[in-house]
């Protein structure tokens, strides 16, 4: 963080901001989402409607268990030598019927978990973009109306690197670099290449060419 601290003085020294480095403030943005009040507001619907999967769900393998135990029932009069058979040829043939039906309710089961869960996944994912944009506009309000150079994210899964949340334009420095960047642009119509170091490939002359 220390070194990630240099850098970021370094920048403003190049941008010739007037502003101090003491103007850099910090935020855990992770602590700041998880108590955001419509943090926990979100996290409470999805619990409720993770419920309610889960209710659907056990509707759904109550039958399979009923069907499941009905087909155990069949195969075994099926196999049954005390019956005739004719009996057991129908056992058999509404045990065939009955094991098909219980493969399309487990088939049934698992593509409604699956799409429940994705649904779910999908709110979640919208939800968190929702609260963290209102985070983000509010740091931004927030800075400017402080006077700060910038706010940058120190959470525990951010502090190695920092991340920008809010710059100040007197320190925004990418037309500058870009100015010295393009300067160095080679004169084409000259035969200048784009990745040519100024010196010239020794070429064999004409004369060089010709076979004595």
């Amino acid at each position: 963080m220390k070194k990630f601290l240099l850098s970021i003085a370094a920048v403003f020294l190049l941008a010739g901001s007037a502003m101090s480095v003491e103007s850099i403030v910090f935020i855990d943005l992770e602590r700041t989402f998880n108590e955001f009040y419509k943090t926990q507001l979100a996290k409470s619907k999805v619990e409720v409607q993770q419920q309610d999967i889960e209710a659907e769900r056990k509707i759904m393998v109550d039958e399979m268990t009923i069907i499941n135990n009905e087909v155990d029932a069949l195969k075994k009069e099926a196999r049954d030598v005390t019956l005739t058979d004719e009996i057991r040829d129908s056992k058999r043939m509404l045990y065939e019927e009955r094991l098909l039906t219980l493969r399309a309710k487990q088939k049934e089961i698992e593509e409604f978990t699956s799409r429940r869960q994705q649904q779910l996944q999908l709110q979640v994912s919208r939800m968190s973009q929702t609260i963290m944009d209102e985070i983000r506009q509010t740091v931004v309000e927030y800075a400017k109306k402080e006077g700060f150079t910038a706010v940058v994210d120190n959470s525990s899964r951010r502090a190695a690197i920092g991340v920008f949340i809010y710059t100040h334009p007197d320190v925004e420095i990418t037309e500058a670099i870009l100015v010295i960047l393009n300067s160095k642009h080679p004169d084409v119509s000259r035969g200048g290449g784009l990745f040519d170091d100024g010196t010239e490939t020794n070429k064999p002359s004409a004369k060089e060419n010709k076979k004595p």
